[in-house]
C-alpha cells in the first residue's frame, strides 16, 4: 500500500490547493459583486461552493475516465452507487431491507393526494416481475441511492417491473421501453397507497 498512499497523500494536497485556488477566485471575480456578501461570514456560501464544485469536478473526471474504457451509463452508475453505499458501511450505516410507511407530497407525484401515505419495501434484495417500484421522474445529475432520493423527497413515478437479472455482478431492473436502472437506485417497491380518508384502501392506479 506504500506506493498508493503516496499517490494519495499527493492527490490530497493537490485538492487542497485546487480549494484554496478556488475560494480565492470565487472572492476575487463573484463574491464581491453578490448581494448576500455581508453576510457570506455566516452563511459560508463560499466555502460551500468550492467543495461542491470541486467534488462535482473529480466525480465528472472519473465518469468520464471510465467511459473512455467503454463502460455503459447503466454500469457507471451501479459502480458510483456502489461506492457510496460501501462508504455509508463504513460510516456506520446499513442498507437493511425493510418495510416502511412514508408521508409523500404531490409535488412527489402527481397522481398523490395531499396526506397520502405509501407502504414502501426501501433497500429491496430481491424484485419480482410485475411488481410496482418507484423510480426518478427524470435522470439525476449525479448517481443518488434511491433509499436517500425517497427520504429527500425526490419526485418519482411508479412503473411495473418486466425483468429482474443479474450481470457484471450487479443487479438491475428492467422497466417499460427497455428502460435499466441499478438496483440501488431503486427509491422501493410500492406495497400499498394509503389514502388520507380510507386507511385501508390499496389503489393500483399510480
Amino acid at each position: 500500500m506504500g506506493k498508493l498512499q503516496e499517490q494519495l497523500d499527493k492527490f490530497q494536497d493537490n485538492a487542497g490547493a485546487a480549494y484554496q485556488e478556488i475560494m480565492d477566485t470565487l472572492e476575487d471575480k463573484y463574491c464581491w459583486k453578490c448581494p448576500m456578501r455581508s453576510t457570506s461570514t455566516n452563511s459560508h456560501c463560499r466555502e460551500i461552493h468550492s467543495m461542491k464544485v470541486l467534488k462535482e469536478a473529480l466525480n465528472q473526471g472519473i465518469r468520464e475516465k471510465l467511459g473512455e474504457t467503454g463502460v455503459s451509463s447503466v454500469l457507471l452508475e451501479s459502480l458510483i452507487l456502489r461506492t457510496t453505499q460501501k462508504r455509508f458501511k463504513k460510516q456506520g450505516g446499513s442498507a437493511l431491507e425493510k418495510t416502511i410507511i412514508i408521508d409523500v407530497s404531490p409535488d412527489q407525484n402527481l397522481d398523490l393526494d395531499s396526506g397520502t401515505q405509501l407502504m414502501v419495501k426501501i433497500n429491496p434484495r430481491k424484485i419480482r416481475e410485475g411488481e410496482r417500484i418507484m423510480i426518478p421522474c427524470e435522470s439525476i445529475e449525479s448517481s443518488v441511492l434511491g433509499v436517500c432520493a425517497l427520504m429527500m423527497g425526490f419526485p418519482f413515478r411508479v412503473t411495473v417491473v418486466e425483468r429482474f437479472f443479474h450481470e457484471n455482478n450487479f443487479w438491475y431492473v428492467e422497466v417499460e421501453n427497455k428502460k435499466i436502472f441499478p438496483l440501488e437506485s431503486i427509491l422501493g417497491v410500492l406495497i400499498k397507497v394509503i389514502m388520507k380518508d380510507q386507511p385501508e384502501k390499496e389503489v393500483s392506479y399510480l
